[in-house]
Parts: C-alpha cells; structure tokens; sequence
C-alpha cells in the first residue's frame, strides 16, 4: 500500500473555550496540563498521519484565570511561553464586551484568510466547542479543504456534521493522562450540562457588574445552544443551586429576573 501523502495542516485554537471544556469535564489539573505542556497533547493531534502543521496559531484572552484543584490562580498570559515553545503564534484576543473576547471572530477571519492566501494547505484543525464555527467548518469544506474539530464530544450533529473529523475534549484529555472516574465536576456528557455550569462561571468571573438574568440566559443559550431551564439548570434543579456550584454566586430579585452578583458584590446594587 502507498503511503499516505503528507498534509500541509493549519491549527487554529480558541484557548478560552478549550480550557473551560477541558476544566468541566476533566477537572481542573488536565486544563492546567494543557496549558503547560501543549506538546503532550500536539504530538498526538499530528501523527494520525504524515502532516506539517505550517500554521499553528493560539487565541488567548490574556487576563482569564484557572483556578487548579488546590486553590492557585494562574492568568492565561503565563501560558504564553509554553504556546511559544510549541511553535505557536499567540494572538491576544481581550474581551469585546464585558462577557465575550473576539477569538471566534478572529479566529474565522484568519482561516478564510489562509484559505485564500495559501491554496497548499490542505487541512484545518480548529479547536473550540463554539456553534459559530459551522460556517466557517462550511466554506472550508466548499473549497475543498478538509477539516477537523476538537470540541465536547456531545457536540450538537450540525456542528459535527459540518466537519470532516471531530475529536472529543474526553479524547485529548486522555491524551493527557485524564481517566474517566464517576466523580461530581469532572465528568464529559451529562447531555452537555458541563457545558452550561461552565459557561455561567466564565460569565460570572469576566463580567464587571451584576449580571442580568435574562441576559445570562441568553448568553448561555448562544455559546452551548441550551436554555437554562432545558438543562434543568446544569442538572442543578434551580438557578440558585446552579449559581452555588458555579463558584457560589447570588441572585438579587429585581425587575425583569433580577441580578446574579459575585460574592464580593453582595453589598452592591445591581446595574440598570
């Protein structure tokens, strides 16, 4: 049998959203090795086959956290040099808004530019659980390029329809040592409910002022395509108990739903 020819490849990580999948499903010491050592894992996501990755490019917004198993807080930025050390370009992506940086945006305009620009690459890798991919995953295929997605593995069928190969976050979290173990907070599927504790804790840690419920709500629904009340509250049975184990946050009553605080903002008023 002939060998197989060798793909020029372009890797494209949205690291925000790896890390908090990573974070929900595995815990957070298989988040912080992949933040440390990202050749474990990069070694294995090339040699399924010959490939040259001539693109490696790592969006980070430099002022997130992650928080390990025994209380330490690493900001994002340190993980810079490790990426560095890997051959990535990393590219800063601060938050747009007060809820959501632009690595998706940016990471999408970079892959239609390669796309244009450099007619040799055969292959995308894109790593994010972000639904807004499917377009991008899409025009990608149109032109002839094949693609591969590392997200949850219970991503929704039109995203994995929409994508040649995808790799669960349960198969790169092996990758790093990670073995499934019946344990609260530390588990992939749940029919997504990680997803949703996980996204209210990064709402939560980035927002400024008090958080409109409504407003949580519909964040939550764009970035894992779920309503609060559709996932029973991440398995919580009520917003209060979600609020608790996403890192003990409050619901103030108010107009409209009312306000999730902080802890620290308890004394506050909440923002109109």
């Amino acid at each position: 049998m002939a060998p197989l020819p060798e793909l020029r490849s372009a890797i494209f990580l949205d690291f925000d959203n790896v890390v908090s999948g990573l974070r929900e499903g595995a815990g957070p010491d298989v988040a912080l090795r992949f933040a440390q050592q990202p050749e474990a894992w990069l070694d294995r996501l090339l040699q399924d086959r010959p490939r040259r990755a001539l693109i490696r490019r790592c969006y980070l917004n430099p002022a997130g956290v992650l928080d390990d198993e025994e209380g330490s807080r690493f900001r994002y930025a340190e993980f810079r040099w490790a990426f560095m050390a890997a051959g990535f370009e990393v590219i800063d992506c601060p938050r747009l808004t007060r809820l959501k940086n632009a690595a998706d945006l940016r990471i999408a305009l970079d892959a239609m530019e390669a796309m244009l620009s450099s007619p040799g690459l055969d292959e995308f890798t894109l790593l994010s659980t972000d639904s807004d991919f499917v377009p991008l995953l899409l025009r990608l295929r149109a032109a002839d390029r094949r693609t591969r997605l590392v997200a949850h593995p219970e991503v929704g069928r039109i995203v994995r329809a929409a994508s040649d190969e995808v790799i669960g976050l349960d198969t790169l979290a092996s990758w790093l040592g990670w073995v499934p173990a019946p344990q609260p907070g530390a588990s992939f599927g749940a029919e997504g409910r990680a997803d949703v504790l996980g996204v209210v804790r990064d709402i939560m840690s980035e927002a400024q002022d008090p958080v409109h419920v409504p407003h949580l709500g519909q964040v939550v629904r764009n970035r894992t395509g779920q309503t609060l009340r559709g996932s029973d509250f991440a398995g919580y049975g009520s917003l209060d108990g979600l609020l608790t184990a996403a890192g003990g946050f409050i619901r103030r009553d108010g107009p409209g739903g009312g306000h999730v605080l902080r802890p620290e903002w308890a004394d506050q008023s909440p923002s109109a």
